[in-house]
């Protein structure tokens, strides 16, 4: 294991359609400013037989069953996110996001936000994971869930 750089950044754009629905794209990069890709065998000049197994791993994949997944210099993730609010007053919220991952991951996230009163917000959330198993999203495909919570602010 060594310590490498990235350079991380986001770019997207927000409009408002329909009424008070944003909607939200954006594009996610990941730099390795330290990648390396030295998996390679071969024979020198001298007859030797040499080995350079060095490379950068991907942190959020690698492990035994996949061969010790190697990382991309640069990762790019999409995102897409819907907001809008419903209600009488406009007073309660849903909300959508996907992401695509590069080489096949995926990710959504669908919740509402339901305000009971000016100090109590009830929320549902349900995450669906799937795609390529060796992707920081398909990994997680087993780990898809449905969440509900009460927040109280006072």
């Amino acid at each position: 294991m060594k310590k490498g750089k990235t350079f991380k950044y986001v770019a997207g754009a927000d409009i408002t359609v329909l009424t008070n629905m944003m909607v939200s794209a954006q594009l996610i990069q990941i730099r390795n400013l330290d990648y390396v890709d030295n998996s390679c065998t071969g024979t020198t000049q001298m007859g030797s037989s040499y080995d350079c197994s060095e490379y950068t791993g991907d942190m959020a994949t690698m492990h035994l069953t996949n061969g010790m997944n190697k990382a991309e210099k640069n990762k790019e993730f999409y995102s897409l996110f819907f907001s809008k609010p419903f209600g009488a007053s406009g007073e309660h919220r849903w909300n959508n996001i996907t992401m695509y991952e590069e080489n096949g991951g995926k990710w959504n996230r669908l919740d509402a936000e339901f305000s009971i009163d000016d100090d109590t917000q009830a929320t549902v959330e349900y995450n669906k994971y799937w795609g390529d198993a060796n992707t920081q999203f398909g990994q997680l495909e087993k780990s898809s869930n449905i969440q509900v919570g009460v927040k109280y602010s006072f």
